[in-house]
């Protein structure tokens, strides 16, 4: 195991004007999801069906404090994610992580910090895989990372609730949610607020921490 706690500052401003174009006046525009970020606003949508190329490979339970996800993950096509992905599940390392930025109608963000706003240790970061087709699109479950370096996955992982197009070839999705989606909503609707740490701010964050109760594989 190794620390990842290179980031010298937790607060990432990233705006994706000259990747994805400039955003309409008065139009907030959404920073990914990163090993900690930033960003705003709302929806509520039906997952799309999954395309038949997407073979599963696994499925997990998402045991959280307002309720269960289930996602399938394509191993197949993300051999080295989800092997990743698979080792932090098998070493119970979610178990008492929170869900520590949530922006409603964009993502929910986990798996790196306890209650605390502390960081455990982690693997060695992973290389960037993608998956040709799996768009972030609402349910989607994908890899945060320091907006820097886009081979610098480790734990932290990220739902859509909403379309981030932005995102698509740039972060590694790979799986979706297949029923909880009641339990994405509610996650995604909580009250949020901006903290300050030791390490800088973090905003987005939960009032009431969402707890990661399990991450188990079926």
């Amino acid at each position: 195991m190794t620390s990842w706690l290179r980031q010298a500052a937790w607060t990432v401003v990233v705006l994706f004007a000259s990747a994805c174009g400039s955003a309409s006046p008065g139009t907030a525009v959404k920073a990914p999801p990163a090993e900690a970020a930033d960003s705003t606003p709302s929806s509520t949508q039906a997952a799309p069906p999954v395309p038949q190329k997407f073979e599963p490979t696994h499925q997990i339970v998402i045991k959280t404090s307002l309720g269960s996800m289930t996602f399938e993950l394509y191993g197949k096509q993300a051999p080295k994610t989800v092997e990743n992905f698979i080792k932090y599940i098998e070493a119970d390392y979610f178990h008492g992580k929170i869900f520590h930025r949530v922006i409603d109608g964009f993502m929910i963000q986990g798996g790196g910090f306890d209650e605390n706003l502390s960081r455990g240790e982690t693997e060695d970061p992973i290389r960037l895989e993608l998956i040709p087709g799996l768009k972030h699109t609402m349910g989607v479950l994908s890899m945060a990372r320091q907006p820097s370096d886009i081979h610098s996955a480790t734990s932290q992982f990220f739902v859509c609730v909403g379309d981030a197009p932005q995102l698509n070839g740039a972060y590694a999705a790979f799986g979706r949610l297949i029923s909880g989606e009641e339990t994405l909503f509610a996650i995604s609707r909580v009250a949020t607020h901006t903290v300050e740490t030791d390490y800088g701010k973090m905003n987005d964050v939960p009032i009431k921490p969402v707890f990661i109760e399990s991450v188990t594989l079926l």
